[in-house]
């Protein structure tokens, strides 16, 4: 794992972000890590057309109404 110093992170921020697709990057801070710089992974949403139990998995849980929410949003108008 690369290792970089807070200056050089400012000097070469495009650069040293662009390698971190490759590897993670710890950033350091007179000598502490503080940072790390590593690959964003993309969640990956089911499709339109799928199964319901593979859906509900990915849908947030509330027991909530909605429609409460909406209407105390609209009376404050």
């Amino acid at each position: 794992m690369k290792t970089i110093s807070i200056k050089q992170l400012h000097a070469r921020t495009g650069h040293w972000v662009r390698s971190a697709k490759k590897q993670p990057i710890v950033v350091t801070d007179r000598g502490e890590k503080i940072a790390t710089l590593q690959p964003h992974v993309a969640e990956t949403r089911p499709a339109a057309v799928i199964d319901w139990a593979a859906r509900k998995k990915w849908m947030p849980v509330s027991s909530a109404d909605s429609t409460v929410f909406i209407s105390e949003g609209r009376d404050g108008r």
